[in-house]
């Protein structure tokens, strides 16, 4: 039997939006892995598995409410980078200003990104009910760049201490010329760099998880020529883990907010990391939105757009998520 026009363009349709599916699910889910692994370092390390499940969630939350809600068709959310370097500030600070262990400190640290992720969502709410949407044009151009550039720098510096396992201050900058840490930070920035190539020559969606899956085939050819074990690999501070078999995610958040094991009192020190982190957010939002409708071509309600993205931060921050809205990228 033959196919006709209208099943031939519905099967290209089905494919074409699966394959974008699949591809999008990817990158957010190493997205909302990185996210955990930079806010739940340090200190908070024992409890990374938890957070990796807690902003899992809310990367789903995200995908699923904004797919729903968006004005236009095509238009993708994600959880942002653009207040998680405040917020692994806030949470390393957070972590050191409990008395407690890490499972007091990981409770305070949910704590502090649910009330970061509900006040931005209000925020959002506040902006679309009283029709503040067009903000963004009235900000200044040098603090436009001084928030990208302020906001890239703290990624950079997050992602470096990541990979090379110690934070990169002034005291500890001769440390990274030391063999051990110059091979774990140097590929780290060599593939920064390498997928910063990769996407500005190659407008495709499909650029971005293919250079992910480049990077992980030739990291495990590289552990077979060298002869090396996951477990030296983990012992060697080069894979995250090993995580404990409790799942992944658990209602943190209710535990928060009814468990004595929560130090408000760190929480309410850290209120000037937390609002600098809602700002951030507010801001970032507000740039995006204004940006798909650029990318799309298509007019944009951004007051509804802000409403929207107000409900799909409440729901993520009942499950302690970090802030999401509109990912230009992705869409």
């Amino acid at each position: 039997m033959e196919r006709g026009p209208v099943s031939e363009g519905l099967r290209k349709r089905v494919i074409v939006t699966v394959s974008a599916g699949a591809v999008i699910g990817v990158v957010e889910v190493v997205l909302a892995i990185s996210f955990a692994v930079l806010v739940f370092s340090g200190f908070l390390e024992d409890a990374r598995p938890s957070g990796i499940g807690i902003f899992l969630v809310a990367a789903s939350l995200t995908l699923a409410i904004l797919a729903w809600r968006a004005g236009v068709r095509g238009v993708v959310g994600s959880v942002q980078d653009a207040a998680v370097p405040v917020l692994a500030i806030v949470a390393s600070s957070a972590a050191l200003h409990t008395f407690g262990g890490v499972d007091q400190a990981f409770l305070t640290v949910v704590a502090a990104t649910m009330i970061v992720t509900l006040l931005t969502a209000l925020t959002f709410l506040v902006l679309g009910t009283f029709r503040l949407g067009n903000l963004a044009r009235f900000i200044p151009y040098p603090v436009v760049g001084g928030f990208l550039a302020g906001t890239g720098w703290l990624l950079m510096k997050g992602g470096i201490a990541v990979a090379a396992s110690t934070d990169p201050q002034l005291g500890t900058i001769g440390q990274f010329v030391e063999r051990f840490f110059l091979v774990r930070w140097l590929p780290a920035a060599a593939f920064g760099v390498v997928l910063l190539i990769a996407t500005r020559l190659v407008k495709r969606a499909l650029v971005i998880p293919v250079v992910l899956a480049i990077g992980l085939v030739s990291f495990a050819i590289g552990l077979l020529v060298t002869g090396t074990s996951i477990q030296e690999a983990r012992d060697g501070l080069w894979l995250l883990g090993p995580f404990h078999a409790a799942r992944l995610w658990q209602p943190w958040t209710y535990r928060a907010l009814t468990s004595s094991g929560t130090d408000w009192s760190a929480v309410f020190h850290e209120v000037p990391g937390m609002a600098t982190a809602v700002f951030v957010a507010v801001i970032g939002c507000l740039f995006n939105v204004g940006g798909t409708e650029l990318l799309l071509h298509a007019d944009l309600d951004s007051n509804r757009e802000l409403r929207d993205v107000g409900l799909l931060n409440i729901v993520s921050g009942l499950f302690g998520g970090i802030p999401g809205y509109h990912a230009l990228s992705l869409t």
